[in-house]
């Protein structure tokens, strides 16, 4: 699959952007659920970047020797599950493979959904959504659900799939985590007009080759027939987490991936 044309979000009228503070509830949130990824990762092991180099074998752009290692996204959305709806921030549900807005392949392909709906009024929903590939679990499609529109697809990880594309575990969870950290935050997350789009994500947006950066801006009005998702974040991101954080057990933090 084609990846998407991906590029840097800048200020206006500004040719370099320093690299912006991280928020504290950011790394808050992904404390708590890399303790949850502890234990629902425990049979799922991550793997290295089999080409550093990024040079593949001819041969590894048509195979995939091992597509149930992808199960660690899985893992990885359970323990985000366990962290969101611990903290009381969202309630998950699953429901039958829908039709969405964008999407790459066909409900029967992706049989059920779980939807992340913020308890806050006025947010997104996550939606994701196991593929299945020769009839077994492969990766997950994303989308991205409001109370206006219906649910719209974001991204498939892996995007491709093949060997030759792998970038290891790390590579692939860190994406993961991005879609749902930009998602809670809030904000104009996709807009499209027609078949084009642009997406957000926490560091940065993609967009088909028609996309413009400008549909996600919520200071404009959005262009004529261009529908946007936006949301308000799911949490109070100026006071942080550390009142909404449940008392339990500590949970040993994540081995690191060999």
């Amino acid at each position: 699959m084609k990846k998407p044309k991906a590029l840097i979000l800048r200020a206006p009228g500004s040719a370099e952007v320093a690299e912006p503070v991280r928020p504290a509830w950011i790394d808050e949130l992904l404390s708590s659920v890399e303790a949850a990824f502890a234990l629902t990762g425990a049979t799922t092991p991550g793997w290295p970047d089999p080409h550093p180099d990024r040079d593949p074998l001819e041969e590894e752009y048509s195979r995939c020797l091992d597509q149930g290692k992808y199960g660690i996204l899985q893992t990885r959305l359970d323990a985000w599950r366990q962290a969101l709806t611990a903290r009381g921030l969202v309630q998950v549900s699953e429901a039958s493979a829908t039709e969405w807005v964008g999407q790459v392949r066909p409900p029967q392909e992706r049989p059920s959904e779980l939807h992340f709906v913020p308890t806050a009024a006025g947010g997104l929903s996550l939606v994701a959504a196991t593929t299945i590939v020769d009839d077994a679990p492969f990766g997950l499609d994303l989308g991205v659900r409001s109370a206006d529109h219906p649910s719209a697809y974001l991204a498939s990880l892996p995007d491709c799939g093949c060997d030759a594309c792998d970038s290891g575990s790390a590579d692939l969870l860190g994406q993961l985590d991005r879609h749902l950290l930009s998602i809670a935050q809030g904000g104009v997350i996709h807009a499209r007009l027609g078949a084009e789009f642009v997406t957000r994500n926490l560091d940065g947006w993609s967009a088909s080759s028609k996309g413009k950066d400008s549909w996600l801006d919520p200071s404009r009005r959005a262009a004529k027939n261009v529908r946007r998702w936006s949301g308000t974040p799911w949490m109070d991101l100026t006071e942080g987490l550390r009142q909404a954080q449940p008392t339990c057990p500590p949970v040993p933090s994540a081995p690191p991936v060999p």
